[in-house]
């Protein structure tokens, strides 16, 4: 295993996905013999410039970009070179012998252009920036898109967490990537597989978690709640987000306010806890590049609806304990969550969590691993993009 420099376009105390896969992969490395840091934006510029989690490094930068406003483009005039100079001699320092961005954004650009200072690989790995943004950045801004570009130019190697966000991806730029590409699934971890405490609630529940962006479904997942009348079965909603106040007030619109409870962020714990206690587990994604919480439900071993979209379709296969449902479909989602809700069997599904065993994060970091290697030697295969290491995928 390599020392790898992880530039994250977020990282804890923020969460999601990009949060996850960076501190996962970062344990990995470290447990099977490399080293890995922390590179990220200061956001909000509070956070401490450098700082542990869980013994990994974390170094945060003003990584400014010269956006919209003349304020951001003096600022970045004035000190976008040191920061780069700052983020090389981190690298220098740490003696890093990869680098790879998770997820583009400003983060991109400065890692890039370190890791060409410094003559080392650079690992691109998307996850759906492209259409997950809340802010739909990538279709409103320039900039980023040009910062997108150049950094996939520079990549020797480019990852998407599923076919679809590689498709689109390719689709973007244009034609084909021209060094090596793959996809490399997020993952889910072994204690996900554990039991836990039940979370404290005194109704049988439908689970839904995720950032409150539009994308994510939540206002389609309140409305089909309400059509599919289910008594006595409550919906816990967790995650936090710019949506927030619109989904309370749809939910009390639809008269649901003593039968959908917002349970905010919730951390590992929590999570772990909202899953044994669930009756089922609900995924209403209108767009979803992956999707670490369905993985999450399958592992726990509870039944599971999720849209038939993008990454999802390829990481949860219909069958005994999961259902797939169009996006936006409200009624076919009804008939979902009452097919939960008529289950009442919140045991352990074996398959689900057969399935889900098949992407714990110590095979994904051996992908990378695979990954580093022949990007560190340049024994890739770049026309095909397949390397040994790197399991062979199919799609259903």
């Amino acid at each position: 295993m390599k020392r790898v420099a992880l530039f994250p376009s977020a990282f804890h105390p923020s969460l999601g996905g990009v949060e996850e896969l960076t501190g996962q992969l970062a344990l990995q490395i470290a447990k099977k013999g490399g080293a890995a840091i922390v590179c990220t934006n200061q956001w909000p510029r509070l956070l401490e410039k450098r700082s542990l989690w869980k013994g990994i490094a974390v170094h945060r930068f003003a990584f400014r970009m010269p956006e919209d406003s003349l304020r951001a483009r003096v600022s970045f005039v004035l000190s976008g070179r040191r920061v780069l100079k700052a983020v090389i001699a981190t690298l220098r320092e740490f003696r890093a012998e990869i680098v790879h961005i998770q997820c583009i954004s400003s983060n991109g650009w400065y890692a890039a252009r370190a890791a060409e200072a410094l003559g080392l690989p650079l690992v691109v790995s998307t996850q759906g920036e492209r259409t997950m943004d809340a802010g739909g950045i990538y279709d409103r801004s320039p900039l980023y898109n040009r910062i997108l570009r150049d950094v996939l130019e520079r990549a020797d190697w480019v990852t998407a967490c599923s076919m679809a966000t590689l498709t689109d991806l390719e689709g973007y730029w244009g034609r084909p990537f021209s060094n090596g590409k793959s996809v490399v699934y997020n993952g889910v971890g072994s204690d996900a597989f554990s039991p836990a405490p039940l979370w404290p609630h005194t109704a049988p529940y439908l689970l839904a978690m995720g950032r409150l962006v539009k994308q994510k479904g939540f206002c389609e997942l309140l409305k089909a709640f309400a059509f599919a009348e289910l008594p006595g079965v409550d919906l816990l909603v967790a995650g936090e987000g710019p949506q927030s106040e619109e989904l309370f007030r749809l939910r009390d619109a639809l008269g649901l306010a003593q039968r959908v409870h917002f349970v905010g962020r919730a951390d590992r714990l929590q999570v772990r806890s909202l899953l044994a206690g669930c009756i089922g587990m609900v995924v209403p994604s209108l767009r979803e590049p992956m999707g670490i919480v369905a993985l999450e439900g399958m592992a726990s071993g509870k039944p599971l609806v999720v849209s038939d979209v993008d990454g999802l379709r390829e990481v949860v296969p219909p069958g005994e304990g999961a259902r797939r449902v169009p996006p936006g479909d409200v009624p076919a989602l009804a008939q979902g969550l009452a097919w939960i809700a008529s289950r009442r069997d919140a045991g352990a599904l074996a398959a689900n969590r057969r399935h889900a065993a098949g992407f714990l994060w110590e095979q994904i970091a051996q992908e990378y691993a695979a990954i580093y290697e022949n990007v560190s030697t340049g024994q890739f295969n770049a026309s095909s993009g397949r390397i040994e290491g790197v399991r062979s995928l199919t799609f259903g």
